[in-house]
């Protein structure tokens, strides 16, 4: 096996850009490992950890890309820079190879705004030392700022909206993945029509999955706002939450309001309980982990993104909905085994609040969960009991990109968690949209194959999730027709497919008892 570090000084290159850079140079043929890697401190320790020398390593700074790879030829590693110099070059496949640098773009957000002085939003993506910085020099430009970066201190951050909702602008995040304003998406984002819900989020693939529940029923979003994950802690007292949904109320094209996050502060969600029943126009809301309380002084608490969804829905003139339900695949439902003493579920997840969803959805019909305090691996037991995982959590993307975008380490997982017997139902999510995988129903099903091929005849029920619109690149109708095909149960949310695992389970644990 061979390796290789290459430094690419300047190169700065934002998460998603990285991701899509390590996913391209890992498909290269003979190259088993591709990471792709902002030069911090944090990140050069994590490659000399992996193995990657590091006396190359020491030569990066937060500034310089770093690409790691492991091949299986010094032939492959020649490939793999050829590929790397077109990726960075922009050039399609088709382009002679050889090294090349993109187009110098502007150097600060200054140079940026004289380059584009109709823009009235800033994306920042820089490391997260500096995100503070860039960000307030956006907002000294009177610009709006969609802050991607993470790593940034809750002292920034509550600086930086304090002085944003002073100047009457937003601050979305910092590590805020997701939002779509007036059409177009940034971040990771399902491509929906325009129309009358607005969607404020403290986080991202909440925010996805009502939209794309909306555009399931044909109903567009005006702006979808998101705040980052910290944004209803008590430090930051829900600052751009509110500044999102005044936004939203004064918008004549907005008509009704959706409201989700995750864990917000008791104290936090009492006063903006306040804001939102005199916002003016519908409102429902959406704390993922909490259960359905319905209308509270004008103020709809859903017990579902499901639920969110379809009252939005219905306030902007969709006719109600017959009861969902997953439509199954043609691999059977799970049947018990008297030799196999326990019967569980395991769920792998690709999107956090999905996931924390699910426990919620899986809590009511009786079916408790963990999670676990290890990390999982391909090569260890799995903990016992009932186990649901968010694969996107730090400790599985550290020097990976994240699950959404590459699957590797929870394919992995699936493998695993089929190899144990004791594990009768697999729960998964499938996220679609700008930014996402590209294809990324086959890799499950093959890896959902696999899984059942190792169990000796076994059975092992397996149901997803797709969160996806009707105009993602994916192909939203191909993508979950190819899970059917592959003998998956297939749901249109993380709920209904939380639903219909926790339903087979018990048939499970059933036919056990006799």
């Amino acid at each position: 096996m061979s390796t290789l570090v290459l430094v690419r000084s300047g190169c700065y290159q934002d998460s998603a850009r990285l991701m899509q850079v390590s996913r391209e140079l890992a498909a290269v043929a003979g190259v088993s490992e591709a990471v792709a890697m902002m030069g911090t401190e944090t990140n050069r320790r994590l490659l000399a950890e992996s193995g990657f020398p590091a006396a190359e390593l020491a030569k990066a700074t937060p500034l310089d890309m770093v690409v790691a790879l492991r091949a299986e030829s010094p032939a492959a590693l020649d490939s793999v820079q050829v590929a790397l110099d077109r990726l960075l070059a922009g050039r399609g496949e088709g382009a002679s190879s050889g090294p090349a640098a993109a187009a110098k773009g502007p150097g600060t957000v200054t140079e940026a705004l004289e380059a584009h002085p109709e823009a009235n939003l800033v994306s920042v993506a820089v490391p997260g030392p500096y995100a503070a910085f860039v960000a307030q020099r956006a907002l000294d430009a009177g610009r709006s700022v969609f802050l991607f970066s993470d790593n940034v201190s809750s002292a920034d951050e509550v600086a930086l909206k304090r002085r944003a909702a002073g100047l009457g602008l937003l601050v979305m995040g910092p590590d805020c993945g997701t939002a779509i304003l007036s059409g177009v998406g940034l971040g990771f984002a399902n491509r929906v029509e325009r129309g009358p819900v607005g969607i404020v989020g403290a986080s991202g693939t909440g925010i996805q999955e009502l939209s794309c529940l909306l555009d399931r029923r044909g109903i567009g979003v005006s702006h979808a706002i998101g705040t980052g994950s910290r944004d209803l802690s008590e430090a930051v007292d829900g600052a751009m939450t509110e500044a999102g949904l005044a936004l939203l109320a004064r918008d004549p094209e907005t008509t009704c309001v959706l409201l989700v996050a995750k864990h917000p502060a008791a104290s936090v969600a009492r006063r903006l309980h306040g804001v939102l029943a005199r916002l003016g126009k519908p409102v429902a809301v959406r704390y993922l982990g909490e259960i359905a309380r319905g209308d509270v002084e004008g103020v709809f608490y859903a017990g579902s993104l499901d639920e969110a969804a379809e009252k939005a829905a219905a306030w902007a003139g969709a006719q109600a909905l017959p009861a969902a339900t997953t439509t199954a695949g043609t691999g059977r439902r799970a049947e018990g085994d008297p030799e196999q003493g326990e019967s569980r579920l395991v769920g792998l997840f690709g999107g956090g609040s999905l996931a924390a969803e699910a426990r919620c959805v899986l809590a009511a019909h009786g079916v408790e969960t963990v999670v676990p305090d290890v990390m999982l691996t391909a090569h260890s037991p799995l903990p016992p009991g009932n186990l649901v995982v968010d694969t996107g959590d730090d400790a599985y993307t550290v020097g990976r990109p994240h699950p959404m975008v590459d699957q590797t380490v929870r394919c992995s997982l699936i493998r695993a968690a089929g190899a144990d017997l004791s594990v009768r139902v697999l729960l998964l999510d499938l996220v679609l949209g700008d930014g996402a995988h590209p294809d990324p129903a086959p890799e499950i099903v093959q890896n959902v194959v696999a899984a059942r091929a190792a169990r000796a005849g076994r059975p092992l029920s397996v149901v997803v999730s797709v969160c996806g619109s009707r105009r993602d690149p994916q192909g939203t109708r191909r993508q979950e027709e190819v899970l059917r095909q592959g003998g998956l149960h297939v749901a249109s949310s993380a709920a209904l497919a939380a639903g219909e695992a926790a339903a087979l389970l018990p048939l499970v644990r059933e036919e056990v008892a006799r």
